[in-house]
């Protein structure tokens, strides 16, 4: 993988100097329409089939946005293969200025990227849009399935959010509505995958919180959950066939309407909490969202907060504020994918919209870095953006210029001591290269 997206980068740089490429391009793509290119999707390990079609489905869905070319990182691939300039490997993978020299090659404004892999039994896709020309990511999505088939399904709309087309056609909508006589809600563990189980305890403690706070609904928490499955419920005679009907039984018999089950884990760089709503009354799931964040784990539970409100459908409108610091002295920093702005800022950010944005943030000497956080309605949120410094090249290290130093010091002393014609006069001839 990582070696086929070198070549094709190696490909494209050729490309971007080759005005016989560039005629070529013109003649292939006549229309002035904005291109997006869609990456292969990573995969985890056994899921390459998956992804094959998860990326071609992102091409089916992009190239259906009004007013947009979509091409494929396999179809660039194709078109390149006739160039003859191979010479140059470039390999800069994962690095935002392979996203400016990809734009240069295929005219592209946007870039998608995703991969795709498992958390626990659920099947994961979390996907990027990059602004090419600007080297910075604008926005980040997820979504969860609990099997491929529905994962597939479930692409169209992500895509449709990711690039800030709304929900997909026939998209629906679901809101919870709690009984007048109340409703009530029961709380299961949720699964923790390579994060600490402690992580998953205390977020499953907060989804508790966060759901009794919504009205007419009765919540029982994890430890009354146990409590009466001790005393009450004999596991060992719960025939579980499947998730959907083991959780079925369990919510029987603890005398609730509704359960709500989920997890959370890491998918790359990424965090992703994954939660269902399940009807105990109709044995079905009637809402599931996957909320996938990248950024300091300290911010999960923002993250957990505004996954159970997409649950219960119940997103709160508003605006927030933000303020930013960092650890460098200069800089581009660049909001959702807009312009980037100089950094430091000569004037704060105006109110901004409830919910998950993405900062970019590029400084010379230093890696691009990408952060997600969360503005809640009328509460200013704070956000310390570490810059992490290259490494520095070996013909500038202090103890490079140290070791040469001393090296041409021994030159010098040697060349002092041959060159000494007459060691009876106290003259000496001095050769320094």
């Amino acid at each position: 993988m990582k070696a086929s997206v070198t070549l094709m980068f190696a490909l494209l740089a050729a490309l971007a100097i080759s005005p016989v490429a560039r005629a070529a391009d013109a003649a292939a793509a006549p229309d002035d329409r904005p291109a997006v290119v869609v990456y292969d999707v990573e995969a985890a390990e056994g899921l390459e089939g998956l992804a094959a079609r998860i990326t071609d489905a992102l091409l089916i869905r992009v190239g259906r946005q009004p007013g947009v070319t979509a091409i494929g990182q396999s179809e660039l691939r194709v078109m390149l293969a006739h160039q003859k300039d191979k010479e140059v490997l470039l390999d800069c993978e994962g690095r935002e200025e392979c996203l400016a020299r990809l734009s240069e090659a295929a005219d592209a404004r946007r870039v998608v990227t995703g991969r795709v892999g498992k958390i626990g039994d659920a099947f994961v896709l979390t996907l990027k849009l990059s602004d090419a020309q600007r080297s910075v990511v604008a926005r980040g999505e997820s979504v969860s399935a609990d099997d491929a088939d529905a994962l597939l399904l479930a692409t169209g709309p992500v895509v449709d959010t990711l690039l800030g087309a709304g929900p997909g056609p026939g998209a629906e909508s679901f809101h919870m509505a709690a009984a007048p006589q109340g409703t009530k809600v029961a709380v299961i563990d949720l699964e923790a995958h390579d994060v600490t189980k402690g992580l998953g305890q205390s977020l499953t403690q907060l989804l508790s919180l966060e759901l009794k706070k919504f009205e007419g609904l009765g919540v029982i928490s994890r430890d009354e959950i146990r409590t009466m499955l001790r005393f009450e419920v004999d596991k060992q005679t719960l025939q579980c066939t499947n998730d959907a009907s083991c959780l079925a039984e369990i919510g029987g018999a603890l005398g609730v309407d509704y359960l709500v089950s989920g997890s959370v884990g890491r998918l790359g760089k990424s965090y992703v909490i994954s939660l269902k709503l399940m009807d105990i009354a109709h044995a079905r799931v009637v809402n599931r969202v996957a909320e996938g964040y990248e950024g300091s784990e300290t911010r999960l539970p923002q993250a957990l907060r505004f996954a159970t409100w997409q649950l219960l459908g119940s997103v709160p409108d508003g605006a927030g504020r933000l303020s930013v610091d960092a650890n460098v002295d200069e800089g581009r920093l660049a909001l959702d994918g807009e312009e980037p702005r100089p950094w430091p800022l000569t004037e704060p950010f105006g109110a901004l919209r409830a919910g998950k944005h993405g900062v970019s943030m590029l400084a010379e000497g230093y890696h691009p870095l990408y952060q997600e956080l969360y503005v809640e309605p009328d509460r200013k949120t704070d956000l310390h953006l570490e810059m992490v410094e290259l490494p520095t090249p070996w013909y500038r290290a202090w103890w490079t210029w140290a070791i040469a130093g001393t090296v041409i010091a021994g030159a010098v002393t040697t060349a002092v001591v041959l060159s000494q014609d007459d060691p009876g006069t106290g003259t000496v001839r001095v050769n320094v290269q």
